[in-house]
């Protein structure tokens, strides 16, 4: 693409169009008048062909891969490649694809001649994968005539993860870090054998090993210990309630975050992802590469358009884990089927695993007049809408209780906070 440029607009307006009044005003002009358009008429055309080759010998590439946070401004390294023997003026754009955005429309710059670098400002706005596809360059032609526009192809793809990076979890990595696993007494004597010493006057009758007092000749009790590598799965649900803005990210961060926790605490992190079916299955573990698998399991989890099946996804569970787990659903249950077929299919799951479910707390769910009274009849209607929703919560939270599964309504803002604190607690009070 070419546009004139300022230059060549002066030009026409001084010089073309007074040799035209000229021509039509003086008998005899026309043909001198003419021939002095073409001229310049020519010399404007060459002055284009010569911009197009310029712009021919320019290159621009970026990298072919570029991982972002969230929300977190970096820089797009971007080369540029001149094939001429002299200093282009350039005018760069990148065009940012959906989910990613640039504080900067268009750079202009001096290339030298062959390879220079430029950092691009570039922040990633959604999570997931993006495809930055075009870079687009403008030259200026060598009399400054013309304007040649160019499309460079950037094949570059973005990849941007969740972000992190908010005091809570960078607390995890202080060194004087402390989740709070030593500031609150351990309820209990703990559930792992550790070892075997004499009886001592005040010892509890059940604790005597018997095999082992009738092969030493004298009573033996047995010591526990605290379990310190238990298995922690987070369960996601990406079906159509999760497409609510900004559910299915907190419920990724959360996750996330719980898995930094856990591997604080010495414990095992797994994670589950489903919708009508069951997507990803990745087996507890620790350590940091495990971490990452786990984060590029869901960094790019987008949700979908159906209802969520819960007996496909309490089936795959009970066939994969054998021992003792603690769940942390991540769910929405706004929906009175889908709260009535979580309800009927859960307690199969709890009577072998621990199960903690967090839904997030919708607006307008609340009691009525919790705070001030409805000032009009539709925030009355509104207000008793939110009213049923809330008692219908508050009967579920109560049947699932009386089955050993625990649902909290959590705020999407503080949802770290919240999760943290509830496998605090477990860990306390040695709920597994």
């Amino acid at each position: 693409m070419i546009v004139p440029s300022e230059r060549l607009l002066w030009l026409a307006a001084l010089a073309v169009l007074p040799v035209a009044a000229v021509a039509g005003m003086v008998s005899g002009a026309a043909l001198p008048c003419a021939l002095a358009i073409a001229a310049m008429a020519m010399v404007a055309a060459f002055d284009a062909v010569r911009g197009y080759e310029w712009l021919a010998t320019v290159a621009v590439r970026a990298p072919q891969f570029l991982r972002l946070t969230k929300d977190i401004p970096a820089m797009l390294p971007l080369t540029i490649e001149n094939g001429s023997a002299t200093h282009l003026a350039l005018r760069l754009g990148v065009a940012m694809p959906p989910g990613a955005a640039s504080d900067e429309l268009t750079r202009a710059l001096v290339v030298t001649p062959g390879a220079s670098t430029t950092d691009w400002p570039v922040t990633g706005t959604a999570r997931g994968d993006h495809k930055l596809a075009q870079i687009h360059v403008e030259a200026r032609s060598p009399m400054g005539l013309w304007l040649v526009r160019g499309r460079c192809a950037a094949d570059c793809g973005l990849r941007v993860y969740p972000n992190l990076r908010d005091r809570a979890t960078a607390a995890l990595f202080s060194r004087t870090a402390n989740i709070g696993l030593r500031t609150r007494r351990q309820l209990g004597k703990g559930r792992e054998f550790d070892n075997l010493r004499q009886y001592m006057p005040g010892d509890s009758f059940e604790d005597i090993h018997w095999k082992a007092t009738a092969r030493r000749g004298y009573p033996a009790v047995k010591l526990y210990q605290v379990e310190h590598a238990q298995e922690v799965y987070a369960v996601i649900d990406s079906s159509r309630l999760s497409m609510r803005p900004g559910i299915l990210d907190s419920y990724v961060e959360a996750a996330l975050h719980l898995a930094l926790v856990a591997e604080r605490a010495g414990d095992r992190f797994g994670l589950v992802t489903f919708s009508n079916r069951t997507q990803s299955f990745v087996r507890a573990r620790h350590g940091v590469d495990h971490f990452r698998l786990c984060r590029e399991t869901i960094y790019n989890l987008k949700a979908e358009r159906v209802s969520p099946d819960f007996r496909d996804v309490f089936s795959s569970l009970q066939l994969n884990l054998r021992r003792r787990t603690l769940l942390v659903f991540f769910t929405s249950l706004d929906d009175a089927l889908l709260a009535e077929t979580f309800e009927r299919e859960a307690p199969m799951l709890a009577r072998r695993h621990l199960v903690l479910v967090n839904v997030t707390q919708s607006p307008g769910v609340k009691p009525l007049f919790e705070e001030t009274a409805p000032p009009d009849l539709d925030a009355l209607y509104g207000g008793l809408a939110g009213q049923i929703l809330w008692n219908r919560m508050r009967k579920l939270k109560i049947a699932l209780g009386n089955r050993g599964i625990k649902l909290t309504v959590v705020d999407p803002a503080r949802i770290k906070m919240q999760v943290t604190s509830q496998y605090l607690e477990v860990k306390r009070r040695q709920a597994l």
